[in-house]
């Protein structure tokens, strides 16, 4: 009996000896990660149509990733053991916080951190119009979901090292015509959300690459007319529309402010304009308010 009592008194021994082991470990693995892993939102406070940037700090990373529930997004490397996030708000996302958590693969762990960032709501315009029905047909024409195939390929390819630099030049002179988020109605039909601004200016005028980059796409669409994408890197790209003629070729690289195109009526335009885009990881996000970045970026 007795030996039977030391046996259990042993085995207690054990696993309060284990348990403050495994405990010993976990502490030691939450302070690894608060000191590996550090993240600061750059913009705590985004408007709907807006980019989160996320400035991110993880040593002897390999990948980092955001992740906003199911999707994920790469971070950039930067060199120095740094990260840059960039998360695209789309224009209906719900006002309030936004659940976003960084994680870092490092020495063959991943490690995870919330990140608090917060959406703010913004109204956004409607937008009644006419169009003749030869042109109206243009969406409806067999080509049209290739079109939408080549270009949203081109407008979700993500590139390690950021080409662009501060805030966005707006690639043409002019009104804008149309804003982002806008509501469109077509012959009084609802046919969606305006994904870019559109800029109103005579045939001919020129158009400039809002920031430096690569051309990813050139193509001559029905619906679309004369496209250019220009990946910025580090997951954001350009888009420009209805162009009456090309000034550079699929491949190149160009410099902010250098000249790309001209502005037409190509495509389902019914009028001359240029139709401008910025996307983030694929998702449409306010080019105006690209315009302006925080410092460093």
């Amino acid at each position: 009996m007795v030996t039977t009592l030391r046996f259990v008194s042993l085995l207690s021994v054990l696993a309060v000896i284990g348990w403050l082991l495994l405990a010993e470990s976990a502490r030691q693995v939450a302070r690894a990660e608060d000191d590996v892993l550090t993240i600061t939102p750059v913009t705590a406070r985004v408007p709907q149509g807006g980019t989160a940037l996320l400035a991110i700090r993880a040593p002897g990373a390999t990948a980092v990733r955001v992740r906003q529930g199911e999707t994920v997004f790469p971070a950039d490397a930067r060199g120095d053991d740094r990260w840059e996030g960039v998360v695209g708000v789309w224009m209906e996302t719900k006002p309030g916080p936004l659940a976003l958590t960084v994680e870092a693969d490092i020495e063959g762990r991943m490690l995870t951190a919330p990140v608090a960032v917060t959406v703010t709501k913004r109204d956004f315009p409607i937008q009644r119009l006419r169009m003749s029905r030869s042109q109206a047909s243009k969406y409806e024409a067999p080509s049209v979901q290739e079109e939408y195939r080549l270009i949203g390929a081109a407008l979700r390819h993500f590139t390690h090292g950021r080409a662009w630099l501060g805030g966005f030049k707006r690639p043409a002179a002019g009104r804008v015509s149309t804003r982002y988020g806008t509501q469109r109605y077509r012959n009084g039909e609802k046919v969606g959300i305006h994904k870019g601004i559109d800029i109103a200016a005579p045939k001919g005028a020129p158009i400039y690459a809002a920031n430096a980059g690569s051309v990813t796409l050139r193509r001559d669409f029905g619906l679309h007319g004369r496209t250019l994408v220009i990946d910025h890197g580090g997951g954001i790209a350009g888009l420009y529309l209805h162009l009456n003629d090309f000034g550079v070729s699929e491949g190149q690289v160009v410099k902010k402010g250098q000249l790309i195109a001209r502005v037409g009526s190509t495509g389902a335009a019914t009028g001359p304009h240029l139709h401008y885009a910025l996307y983030a990881h694929g998702t449409a996000i306010d080019p105006l308010l690209m315009e302006t970045m925080p410092a460093g970026w």
